[in-house]
């Protein structure tokens, strides 16, 4: 079973804020980003997960939309609506949120005391942001999702592929599992906003055909 690992797009904000699991308003290319990353991406996805926070909320129904294989009638001159819809329906899952940075959240990382920032930052994988989470957690509550929903699903539907429109935190802990990489080594894998990951799950063993595209 083929896999499609995508990031949202970018975001108004810039990374100088710990946004984490808070809403933010997606950038203004938004359009011209979702386009682009649906090259990458086949046209009968069995299942779509998402994260619920808005900026994948968005991305994951576009792409339903986008894919859905009804027949399209003409009602009235210049009007047309959709029959037989066969539009895939997303899957709505907390486990797939970015990063939650509890009390950091959308304060500027400058605004952030060294006396806290510095620990965490040394060791972001056990140490916790204050009434927030670490990395552990973020792997730990991925790695119950994926066995919970992934895993079933190959069983069930070996050849269709599936999308997860998650966050940069996610994608790298899935790789982490994937991979068996140090969760501290997570942050050197590379995504960019609207990038694209594709990996293939035959049975219990993962191929990753690429990252960042």
């Amino acid at each position: 079973m083929d896999i499609y690992l995508i990031r949202h797009t970018e975001v108004a904000v810039g990374r100088s804020l710990a946004y984490g699991q808070s809403n933010v308003d997606l950038a203004d290319n938004y359009e011209e980003q979702r386009d682009k990353l649906t090259l990458h991406l086949p046209e009968d996805p069995s299942a779509i997960f998402s994260s619920p926070l808005n900026r994948c909320r968005q991305l994951a129904e576009d792409l339903a939309v986008a894919l859905d294989t009804g027949s399209r009638i003409e009602t009235a001159p210049g009007q047309t609506t959709v029959v037989d819809s066969h539009r895939p329906a997303v899957q709505f899952d907390d486990r797939l949120k970015e990063f939650h940075f509890g009390d950091w959240e959308m304060m500027p990382w400058t605004d952030i005391g060294r006396d806290v920032l510095d620990p965490w930052m040394a060791d972001f994988v056990h140490v916790s942001t204050p009434n927030g989470e670490n990395f552990q957690d973020v792997f730990d509550r991925v790695g119950a999702f994926w066995r919970e929903k992934i895993i079933p699903l190959s069983e069930q539907a070996p050849g269709q592929p599936v999308f997860i429109v998650s966050h940069g935190g996610v994608i790298r802990a899935l790789l982490c599992l994937f991979l068996d990489l140090s969760l501290h080594n997570a942050y050197r894998i590379n995504l960019d906003y609207g990038a694209v990951t594709k990996l293939t799950l035959t049975g219990s063993s993962y191929t990753i055909q690429y990252i960042n595209r």
